[in-house]
């Protein structure tokens, strides 16, 4: 089957390039996608609020658009993408715009993604409690995150990884993980996130220091 169209996500291709580069437990087994340079990198999207530590702004954008070819488009990801006659470069843009929730994002994971915003912004300012119903509250005054979830209450593979990514990182749960069936369902963000998920558990078990206390006593 001849594939007649893809869409390219620069911010995607940037990201996972990176994860590819510097990851451990993946390195080589992921084919390296075509690198973006940074200069036609949009920031404040959602994939850099998933995939940049150092997130910093205050809100993120998730509606993409395709942008004409017009416009500047990286000289090797528009030699590729002419392959495909009905390929799109797609930039994100507002609603008013065109721009679409090319990632289908659902409601858990708009939940989960302010949480994680959150935590970019003040680690040390976000807690985490078993809940059966979603929910993230701010407060205000203290400035405090409050995030009531479990696995069982978020009904989408991406807001469960995030889930688990704050776990690991503010409790040190990894726990949760042992599961026997990975939780991404095939879809872009899900995937490559839970990618980054495992990436992080296993430097984590790698980097613990393994203690034997050997009682040697008759």
């Amino acid at each position: 089957m001849v594939l007649a169209n893809s869409q390219l996500i620069p911010e995607v291709q940037y990201y996972l390039n990176h994860f590819v580069k510097t990851s451990v437990v993946n390195r080589y087994e992921i084919p390296m996608p075509v690198e973006v340079a940074q200069q036609f990198i949009a920031t404040g999207t959602v994939v850099e609020l998933l995939f940049s530590d150092t997130f910093s702004y205050d809100t993120y954008t998730y509606l993409y658009g395709s942008e004409s070819r017009l416009y500047c488009w990286p000289a090797l990801t528009m030699q590729r993408l002419k392959v495909y006659p009905g390929s799109q470069y797609m930039v994100p843009t507002t609603a008013a715009n065109g721009g679409t929730n090319i990632f289908n994002l659902q409601s858990d994971d708009f939940s989960m993604l302010d949480a994680l915003m959150a935590y970019r912004h003040d680690s040390t300012g976000i807690i985490i409690y078993d809940s059966t119903a979603t929910n993230v509250i701010t407060d205000s005054t203290t400035d405090i995150t409050y995030v009531y979830a479990n696995l069982n209450s978020l009904t989408t593979p991406l807001s469960k990884e995030i889930y688990l990514y704050l776990q690991f990182k503010i409790n040190e749960n990894y726990m949760l993980y042992n599961i026997d069936n990975k939780i991404s369902d095939g879809t872009l963000l899900a995937t490559c996130f839970e990618l980054k998920l495992i990436d992080e558990f296993f430097q984590y078990m790698e980097s613990r220091v393994s203690e034997f206390d050997i009682n040697c006593s008759a």
